[in-house]
């Protein structure tokens, strides 16, 4: 389902507080819900449902806010902004009439992105999330938003527990224990790994590429460890690295290799997505090949050679 993006509900949530000088946040998400629906994004079927997942956003954009102490709550009950964020955006809005039009809105980016969030990760596995009391567990799935690849967000909310009942895949989340509490944790990112047979024409390999791979002769598939998916919180995607995140699914292999053995970690990136097959090429991903898959997206394999490490 399409959600406006955090973005667009941070501005306007802190276009409305700066403008009020404060407001309940009971009318602040009923204020934030009416811009929306103006905006046309719940003019599709089951609109009360999106409703209530967009009324969950403000909740968790509310939360950032306060945890990049951009906002606060008041002793009055009422939402302002903190001192700093005050003085952060009298340097970014000369006149008030600026705050009418969302597209002069502050560059928002500038504070997320200088803001220094003192985070504390830790990487723990979905059997040993669903430990936790399961409306806690389900609390902090629905908390993890990914509008650029709305499929992953399915995935961490849907499909996850499906997916490791089957071992089809074991999925792995980061989790904030710095601003976590007793209702939610925090989500960073999460990715699952699975095993998969890397399929390969060895007419369309060079010498050395067969012997990296440490391929048989009539070999055209290599056992092998697949990052199938892989992604960042979008709460969190200015205060934590995708590095840190793709560091922890290759340190999994890595346990992996010393017990069963193997050479190769690979993924798939879309092809048209030039930044994130420039991330995986800085950390030592190689373009192997790509093909054209059922959903009509072609998409590149990357290896990553861990015996090399």
């Amino acid at each position: 389902m399409k959600l406006p993006c955090f973005e667009t509900v941070i501005s306007q949530m802190v276009k409305n507080i700066y403008r009020y000088k404060g407001c309940r946040y009971s009318e602040l998400e009923a204020k934030l819900v009416d811009d929306f629906k103006a905006g046309c994004f719940f003019q599709q079927d089951d609109p009360d449902y999106k409703i209530n997942e967009f009324k969950n956003e403000i909740y968790w954009v509310s939360k950032y806010l306060k945890m990049i102490r951009l906002i606060r709550d008041g002793s009055d009950g009422l939402i302002s902004i903190n001192p700093e964020g005050v003085r952060f955006l009298n340097t970014q809005v000369l006149e008030e009439s600026k705050l009418e039009d969302l597209e002069q809105l502050i560059e928002i980016r500038t504070y997320l992105n200088t803001f220094e969030l003192k985070l504390d990760p830790i990487v723990v596995s979905y059997r040993q999330l669903t430990q936790a009391d399961k409306g806690k567990v389900d609390r902090t799935l629905s908390s993890f938003y990914c509008s650029k690849d709305p499929d992953i967000q399915d995935f961490v909310r849907h499909k996850m527990e499906r997916f490791d009942d089957k071992s089809i895949c074991r999925s792995y989340l980061i989790l904030d224990r710095e601003n976590s509490d007793d209702e939610n944790f925090c989500i960073l990112g999460f990715f699952a790994l699975a095993l998969k047979i890397l399929t390969v024409d060895q007419n369309k390999l060079n010498r050395k590429q067969k012997r990296d791979m440490n391929l048989l002769r009539e070999q055209e598939g290599i056992p092998s460890y697949f990052i199938a998916q892989l992604g960042k919180n979008d709460m969190f995607k200015y205060n934590f690295k995708g590095k840190y995140l793709l560091d922890e699914a290759v340190n999994i292999v890595y346990d992996c290799i010393g017990l069963l053995g193997g050479t190769i970690v690979w993924l798939e990136a879309n092809k048209e997505a030039d930044s994130v097959v420039k991330f995986y090429k800085n950390n030592k991903f190689i373009e192997l090949q790509s093909e054209m898959q059922e959903d009509g997206v072609e998409r590149i394999q990357m290896i990553k050679y861990l015996n090399r490490e």
